[in-house]
């Protein structure tokens, strides 16, 4: 037999003294004390008697408290039982939420099979790309209230990894597992074989069907081709989940900043199951929708949402100590190369501020005046995008420590040795992926520290940060710790390598908010995590959040940056099949399997009613010998 605790058996060691005490035990006598002499006789009997190891013991005392013993040594082993259980206290349910689900039956169906199959203690998981814990170890009163307030989202479903998620945590064991689905995507292996695995852990998977077939269109892929005049080319296709031919209408929508609306109407005719692609040209930077008119069982998939950076002509001021009419540091011309953007070179700050919309500070010896200086901190505050150059006179001049405020660096000290490389970092090994920094050798640099919510993108490898940003309002503050010296006293040679141009182009584009199109467009599912807290708006909620999951389709907006999510499953589309799960054999059905289960529980709480029982009975004898 195994036991929760053998060690426990230990205690039946006790059964050696609890022997020798009672073979050395005397037994008691009546003696008449005529005279003295008898007394003393008596006396060395009594000795003699303790000596003497009597051959057999007869008092009843000795066998219940040899029995208490056993019983209470068992007790703390444990026995293991294995029992059948087709019921369990803990329940797990797990709820498909994926966009197949949206179907009103569905949905409606699969939150009364759940409270139908809740426990003493519940755990709910939404079943989406990723297993969602909605509850854990609560009451059914309050897991009913959760699951009435469930609704499908706009992803794909992983049920498998859901399964297999609450399968391997401990704190699962002895658990009946109910999962809920209409299983139109499945991904993994055989339902059966899932069970097994639960199974061999003690616990009960038990799998529960809904849905009805139901006619669904949808538009299940979609590209952008760019046609390198400003807009785009968008390809996607149509698909009929039904076994009648219809008629669908589909429209184009566009909305831009650079480019007045418009709409375009097209219609096709599709066979049952039938399919076929549709292309719209010029599409224009900014937000689009391409929508199925017809109405079917799952909305989110009738419409795609398309997300093209808008490249806005920009207004840039670099506020410089260097003479412009003499001649143009490497930081000025590769600005001034870049397309849409207007430079404009000045030694003082002009008047009219508010109309850049960027403003540069490379000022290697002379600082600004500390009224510009303040000028520049009010600009960065009121959500304007700054970059600040990481030159000696940002930390030796007292004006420019003004500065101090909005960066998003403290400036430590000066430094010197060429001991260091560059290495990217957070969003910026993405960003960059194309800069040749292992070709960067440093002679002197500022040492900074980054503060709280700051992107570091690069850093000096065990020292700090050369380029970060932090977002202030609705602005990006940039700090590039990389003079752009070229001259003897050269801080680095980054102003010389190739990709020094390309470096700017970057960066800017990820103060603006402008990324590819593949970054702009995503599938629902997808978690992104950010260096920092961001503000995201999300097609129904506004939040703050260093991450964000796609798990609606529609237009997200971080901070500068548009993105836009979009289903594009057919799997999670097809709701007209009746046959969804991966059976052996087309009329298999699965078989339900017992729950074998091990406990010490019911035994010992048997072996503990004997013991207080033998407790009573000795307490009994010992009251009636007058011992207690």
């Amino acid at each position: 037999m195994d036991y929760e605790f053998p060690l426990g058996l230990a205690a039946l060691a006790g059964i050696i003294p609890l022997t020798i005490v009672y073979l050395l035990k005397p037994r008691p006598k009546q003696i008449i004390l005529p005279s003295l002499m008898f007394v003393q006789r008596i006396s060395q009997n009594v000795l003699a008697s303790r000596r003497k190891i009597t051959k057999k013991i007869t008092d009843p005392l000795f066998f219940l408290q040899l029995l208490a013993l056993i019983l209470l040594s068992i007790a703390i082993a444990g026995p293991l039982l294995d029992s059948i259980s087709g019921n369990s206290e803990k329940v797990v349910v797990i709820i498909d939420s994926s966009a197949s689900m949206s179907v009103p039956d569905r949905i409606n169906t699969s939150r009364s099979m759940a409270i139908e199959s809740l426990g003493e203690e519940n755990t709910v998981i939404a079943a989406e790309s990723i297993p969602v814990v909605l509850a854990k170890a609560v009451d059914a009163d309050n897991a009913k209230e959760l699951i009435r307030n469930m609704e499908a989202r706009s992803t794909s479903a992983d049920v498998p990894k859901s399964i297999l998620t609450v399968v391997n945590d401990e704190e699962n064991q002895n658990a009946k597992i109910v999962v809920i689905s209409d299983f139109e995507n499945w991904a993994g292996r055989a339902p059966e074989t899932y069970i097994k695995i639960a199974n061999a852990k003690n616990m009960q998977l038990e799998f529960r069907q809904v849905g009805k077939p139901a006619v669904n269109y949808a538009i299940v892929n979609g590209y952008l081709k760019d046609r390198n005049d400003g807009t785009y080319e968008y390809t996607c296709t149509v698909k009929n989940f039904g076994n009648e031919s219809v008629k669908l209408d589909v429209q184009l929508e566009s909305k831009s900043g650079l480019f007045s609306p418009q709409k375009v109407n097209n219609s096709m005719s599709l066979d049952g199951f039938g399919a076929q692609q549709i292309k719209f040209f010029s599409i224009p930077q900014g937000t689009s929708t391409v929508e199925i008119l017809n109405k079917d069982a799952v909305p989110c998939d009738n419409i795609a949402y398309i997300s093209i950076p808008e490249i806005t002509p920009k207004k840039m001021l670099i506020l410089t100590d260097l003479d412009p009419a003499a001649s143009k540091s490497p930081l000025i011309t590769a600005l001034s190369l870049m397309p849409d953007i207007d430079v404009d070179v000045q030694y003082k700050l002009p008047d009219d501020l508010e109309k850049y919309d960027v403003v540069v500070i490379d000022c290697e010896y002379e600082p600004l005046s500390s009224s510009t200086v303040r000028k520049i901190v009010a600009y960065a505050k009121s959500g304007k995008d700054l970059i600040v150059i990481g030159n000696g006179c940002l930390y030796n001049s007292s004006e420019m420590h003004g500065l101090y405020p909005v960066l998003p660096v403290d400036i430590i000290s000066i430094k010197e040795d060429d001991s260091h490389t560059i290495e990217t970092s957070g969003s910026g090994k993405h960003i960059f992926e194309e800069i040749s920094f292992d070709e960067v050798y440093m002679s002197k640099y500022l040492v900074a520290v980054s503060r709280e919510n700051t992107s570091v993108l690069a850093e000096l490898e065990g020292v700090g940060p050369v380029v970060c940003a932090w977002n202030i309002k609705n602005g990006t503050t940039s700090y590039v710790g990389l003079s752009d010296t070229v001259e003897n006293e050269a801080w680095n040679n980054f102003p010389t390598i190739p990709t020094y141009p390309v470096f700017w182009v970057k960066l800017l584009k990820y103060m603006w908010g402008i990324d590819d199109i593949s970054e702009t467009n995503v599938n629902t599912g997808r978690y992104q995590a950010f260096d920092q807290s961001t503000r995201i708006k999300t097609p129904t909620e506004t939040i703050s959040s260093k991450f964000v999951y796609y798990d609606e389709c529609g237009i997200y907006n971080l901070n500068q940056k548009t993105v836009a999510a979009n289903l594009y499953d057919s799997a999670e589309s097809n709701t007209f099949t009746e046959k969804r799960l991966n059976l052996a054999g087309e009329n298999a059905e699965i078989q339900k399997e017992d729950l074998q289960t091990r406990s010490p529980d019911k035994l010992r709480k048997y072996l503990i009613y004997a013991l207080l029982l033998l407790l009573v009975i000795e307490n009994v004898i010992m009251f009636r010998r007058k011992i207690i």
